[in-house]
């Protein structure tokens, strides 16, 4: 077996230095190949440290659902009115608008 591998070896290195420069690309081709799809990239060997804190995301959480509402509903609406400083003035007409609908659903009652 150490016979075996000792002439593939030596075959291997005799082929490199004897190779062209297209063969030299199929041979970075073969080997990028098997190392990012058989042993993975190297970045994905690479240990990492991570500080989780299970509170920062009950409080991002509960800030998020403070600026722009349940479902981003408040985010939604300010989109709606515009951002061109004119907002408070189409807040204003939506308002007048939906006196007397509920929650915005004028499909059920509409007025005539």
């Amino acid at each position: 077996m150490l016979q075996i591998r000792a002439l593939f070896l030596l075959i291997c290195t005799i082929s490199l230095l004897d190779m062209q420069t297209s063969d030299a690309f199929i041979l970075r081709f073969i080997s990028e190949t098997l190392q990012n799809n058989v042993a993975g990239e190297p970045v994905t060997h690479e240990r990492t440290n991570w500080d989780f804190h299970p509170e920062a995301a009950k409080k991002a959480r509960a800030i998020y659902y403070e600026k722009n509402g349940f479902r981003s509903a408040k985010f939604i609406e300010r989109i709606g009115v515009g951002l061109d400083g004119q907002h408070e003035e189409r807040r204003a007409e939506q308002h007048a608008r939906d006196v007397g609908r509920l929650d915005g659903a004028h499909v059920f009652n509409f007025p005539a």
